[in-house]
Order: C-alpha cells, then sequence, then structure tokens
C-alpha cells in the first residue's frame, strides 16, 4: 500500500516597516544568488509536478525549490464498501533539492498537506477523509543515485475521520523506507480511543491494507 505524504512547518516573521525613504544609509540590496543550468545538475530531470522549480548556487552547492498544487476532482475509487465511493484528492507540497559542488543531489525535503475527501455521493458532500501534515526528508546513500534515497516521513501519517465526528485512526510518528524494504514505523497509533506505542515495526503491520479499506468505507458510510 502507498501512503501520501504531508507537513506544515511555521515560522515567525518579525516585520520592520518604514516610510519611503527611511531605510538607513547602511541598507543595500544584494544581488540575488546566480541561476544554475538544470540540465548540468544530477539526476537531470527533475519532477515536472513541480515545475517551474528556481536552482540557484549557494555556498553549499546548488539548491532548487518548486511547489506542486493538485486538485483531482470527484472520481469514484474500487473500495470493499457496501456503497459506490468517490474522492477528491487535495495536495500542497513543497520540494526543496540540495546539491553539492559536484552538481549531484545529495538530499531533498518536502513539506506537505494532503486531505482525501470521500463520500457516497458523484460530486460530494464528503462523509469523510483521510489528512496527512507531514514533513519528509530523501537522503541519498549515494550522491546524483535515486535508486539509494531512504524515504524519512515524520508528523500525521493518516487521519482517518466522519466529517462529523472524531478520529477512527489515527497515525503520528515517524516512517523509515530504505531503497526496496518496507518502512517501519516509530511513533503512536490511537484506534477507537485507544492508543498504542510502536518502534521500528513495520508499516504494513501498523496499518494492513485490508484494515485501512475497511476503516475509510466504515468512515465514509457511517457502516
Amino acid at each position: 500500500m502507498t501512503s501520501r505524504s504531508l507537513a506544515i512547518r511555521v515560522a515567525t516573521l518579525a516585520v520592520l516597516v518604514l516610510a519611503p525613504g527611511a531605510w538607513p544609509a547602511s541598507v543595500t540590496h544584494a544581488d540575488p544568488p546566480e541561476e544554475i543550468d538544470q540540465s548540468s545538475l544530477v539526476p537531470t530531470t527533475l519532477d515536472s509536478s513541480f515545475a517551474p522549480f528556481t536552482c540557484r548556487a549557494r555556498p553549499t552547492g546548488p539548491v532548487c525549490t518548486g511547489e506542486r498544487h493538485l486538485d483531482t476532482g470527484w472520481q469514484p475509487v474500487d473500495f470493499p464498501c457496501d456503497a459506490q465511493l468517490h474522492n477528491r484528492y487535495v495536495s500542497h507540497r513543497h520540494q526543496t533539492r540540495y546539491y553539492d559542488h559536484e552538481l549531484l543531489n545529495y538530499d531533498r525535503d518536502f513539506r506537505s498537506r494532503d486531505v482525501d475527501y470521500f463520500s457516497t455521493e458523484p460530486g460530494g458532500p464528503a462523509t469523510a477523509t483521510i489528512t496527512s501534515l507531514v514533513g519528509f526528508a530523501e537522503p541519498f546513500a549515494v550522491p546524483g543515485d535515486d535508486s539509494t534515497v531512504t524515504i524519512i516521513t515524520t508528523g500525521t501519517i493518516w487521519d482517518i475521520r466522519p466529517v462529523d465526528g472524531p478520529a477512527i485512526v489515527r497515525v503520528v510518528g515517524t516512517v523509515v523506507e530504505p531503497p526496496g524494504v518496507v518502512g517501519t514505523f516509530s511513533g503512536q497509533v490511537t484506534r477507537e480511543g485507544v492508543t498504542t506505542h510502536h518502534e521500528d515495526e513495520p508499516l504494513d503491520e501498523i496499518m494492513p491494507e485490508e484494515y485501512f479499506l475497511e476503516t475509510v468505507c466504515r468512515a465514509a458510510t457511517g457502516g
């Protein structure tokens, strides 16, 4: 089962407001960092769904930033429920890619907020949601080699609930997914108000696919 991951990081900014012409003489406006030729980066293909990327030179190497905003609209889904379910997926995700001085990608950082809306009607309204609010990192074991990436996801992995009630299942913690290996979960899982703690347990044991689908059906149909 593929998890959809999400995160929000909150920064507090101090804003200094000065009247026109009131800037101190010592204040200067530096030129922005140099733009980088994206075709020179390794891997050379940036994720097109985040385009356009902005890539600029930094002291540690090039840094590329991009963002992706998705809204699929309502679509039927093949879930084993007593009623036909329809799904609308809304995702807001920001990505930062870090490269070394040899232009090799060695880490990626994401923050993401994803919501799956479910309804028994073709165009809504939603009767249930799955929310993921996470940040995740993708460090490379070998810079420039996508096949060596480990995905580390932290935050609210899944929050499954009817729209008019509390969460049926809530999974909060960290998932570590090395290349080609089933991810392990550390954190807490709350089912029907009962919380259990887990440490480095296989993700497919924490949330078996059959149980996941059954929980979504319950939340959406009230069954």
